[in-house]
């Protein structure tokens, strides 16, 4: 049994992964006025999979006060801990990882960062020898996240709603093109969730969809409202609360207007014009799914 240390930022997968990979007994998250939302949630995600979370509130960028409080914080419950420690130095400020290493190193405790560039997630692991970092090991973790692990980060627990074909629309057309691009990464071997609904209802995600630890959010659009900047904003908006590892798809029967592709090189938007879309076909057609289904492996996997 383990306890882990871990420093909550925005970004929340830096703080869950390692912990659903090595399955610490105890977690103590660091966290700032800032962050105490996102540290809310990922704590009640993780008391949901039965881990005991402790909580400290600290300063964002004092070294000195970090660095202090969590020395303090660690002998408080030391009784309560299970032992040893690892020090996750990934999330957080700068301050506080610089922090929370100086801490590691007066106990002599294990620590780790984790890396998601490209489309793998790697965990470096390091032991102290004479007072200095040694590396012992780098593994790449498996999948071990679900869509509903990230809107349960990210929203909150019971704060989202999956309403799928419920979701009530007067644009039929535009629900039959919805169904058919999640029917065609679902049969493929995708993850897929159809109409999220979360933040008090202000940000809605057409469809969201992952494989093994990456995964991208969709903006469905048919007709007329191809070309309307209103889908690319919707779709920037729901990518920005859902955090940086979010993908973002602007998925179309049309081209894109000029008005829309700033925002969409901007936003790193990756648009997937899907041409031969008759309005019936689902799941869709072989040649429009060939073309979605390429744009989501090289984004999703590499």
């Amino acid at each position: 049994m383990t306890t882990m240390i871990a420093l909550v930022g925005e970004q929340l997968l830096p703080n869950f992964l390692p912990v659903q990979y090595y399955s610490p007994s105890d977690v103590l998250l660091i966290y700032t006025e800032k962050t105490q939302r996102h540290y809310r949630n990922l704590k009640a995600v993780l008391e949901q999979k039965k881990v005991r979370v402790f909580g400290l509130e600290t300063d964002a960028y004092d070294i000195f006060t970090i660095a202090s409080a969590l020395d303090k914080e660690l002998d408080r419950i030391a009784t309560s801990l299970s032992e040893p420690l690892v020090f996750n130095l990934t999330g957080g400020t700068k301050t506080m990882s610089l922090a929370a290493y100086q801490i590691a190193l007066q106990r002599n405790a294990q620590t780790l960062y984790l890396q998601s560039e490209g489309k793998s997630t790697c965990v470096y692991h390091y032991d102290w020898e004479n007072r200095q970092l040694r590396s012992t090991k780098k593994e790449l973790l498996p999948e071990c996240m679900t869509l509903r692990d990230v809107f349960d980060l990210y929203f909150g627990p019971g704060k989202w709603q999956k309403l799928g074909s419920e979701r009530k629309t007067t644009d039929l057309r535009g629900k039959l093109f919805e169904e058919a691009v999640a029917a065609t990464l679902s049969l493929h071997g995708y993850e897929v969730m159809a109409g999220i609904r979360g933040a008090d209802g202000n940000i809605d995600v057409d469809i969201a969809v992952r494989s093994g630890n990456q995964y991208g959010i969709i903006e469905a659009k048919t007709g007329a409202k191809v070309t309307k900047i209103e889908g690319i904003q919707q779709l920037h908006t729901a990518a920005k609360h859902l955090g940086t590892y979010s993908q973002t798809f602007y998925v179309i029967t049309g081209e894109p207007a000029p008005a829309q592709k700033e925002l969409i090189k901007i936003s790193n938007i990756q648009v997937v014009s899907l041409l031969n879309y008759d309005g019936t076909s689902n799941p869709l057609s072989s040649e429009d799914a060939r073309k979605l289904l390429s744009s989501v492996e090289k984004t999703l996997k590499g």
